[in-house]
């Protein structure tokens, strides 16, 4: 075991995964190499794979709390990655469970506080998220975890406290697009710019980078530059409903009829991305005037 174990620490998955393989063939009822198989997946990221395995392992061993644990992190990667919110519920059980067969395992599982963090992030349970990811620091220090943070006091109105968590990485583009969006919440539009645009400057082919810099350059009023910002975020992503509303709220300022004419159109032929359309309306930041056009259009769709 300790010989697969260290295959797959250095990343060697196939070869891992072959000699696990090779020992259930002689031996098909043992858990742990059920576990290890998981363990494999879930490093590679298959984690449909990783969560049949340790269900395997589980039903050959059910009283074995990192097999729980493993569950849990893998159920929320699936979860997360279609998301699907009764997988991520299941993946708390799971964690739970591991505590409850074992009150230690938070400590022997490095990456347990950080799971749960994610996992309470999801399910809008920010003030645990907060401390389950306080938690996760005193093991993990990198910009990841810090970035987690800052997510989760954005979502506590804890808005500079945010920003200061943003910062621990500023060579990401997606903690620069934290940043703007956080100043941009704030009606900071300024700063919101500058990030916006320090975002671009790292990956210019993230269409979201340029319709955050439309929708800050729409409430400090520079239409025309918003324009040609929300343009280029639809070359990128044509077809994205978020980058749609927001070509919307430009033309609302350049010409009302023809930003209801085309979210109508939008609406009738894009059936698959109403909901979004409806649910994004609803919590987003417009110009009151903007609101009005939109809900007016919104009522027959949503």
């Amino acid at each position: 075991m300790s010989e697969i174990l260290e295959l797959i620490n250095k990343g060697k998955y196939s070869e891992a995964l072959k000699r696990i393989k090779e020992k259930i063939e002689q031996k098909k009822d043992d858990p742990e190499l059920y576990y290890l198989m998981g363990l494999v997946y879930f490093k590679a990221g298959k984690y449909k794979r990783a969560i049949d395995s340790l269900s395997k392992a589980i039903r050959l061993k059910r009283d074995e709390a990192k097999y729980h644990c493993l569950l849990g992190y893998s159920l929320y990667g699936e979860g997360y990655a279609n998301g699907d919110e009764k997988l991520i519920r299941r993946a708390l059980k799971e964690l739970q469970l591991s505590v409850e067969i074992d009150k230690d395992i938070p400590n022997k599982e490095k990456e347990y506080h950080y799971y749960m963090a994610n996992i309470l992030y999801e399910l809008e349970d920010y003030e645990k998220a907060l401390k389950e990811v306080n938690e996760a620091l005193k093991f993990d220090n990198s910009p990841e975890v810090h970035k987690l943070k800052g997510d989760i006091l954005f979502q506590l109105k804890k808005y500079n406290e945010a920003i200061e968590e943003y910062r621990t990485n500023l060579n990401d583009d997606k903690n620069l697009y934290a940043i703007a969006y956080t100043y941009f919440t704030i009606g900071k539009y300024d700063q919101a710019l500058e990030y916006y645009d320090r975002a671009i400057g790292v990956n210019p082919e993230d269409p979201y980078h340029y319709e955050g810099k439309a929708r800050t350059l729409i409430f400090m009023g520079k239409i025309n530059e918003a324009y040609e910002a929300i343009k280029k975020a639809i070359d990128i992503d044509p077809d994205n409903p978020y980058i749609k509303l927001t070509e919307v709220e430009v033309l609302a300022e350049i010409d009302e009829r023809r930003a209801t004419k085309d979210l109508t159109e939008y609406l009738e032929e894009t059936e698959e991305y109403r909901e979004a359309i409806c649910e994004e309306s609803n919590e987003r930041k417009f110009k009151e005037k903007t609101r009005e056009l939109i809900e007016k259009i919104l009522v027959k769709f949503c």
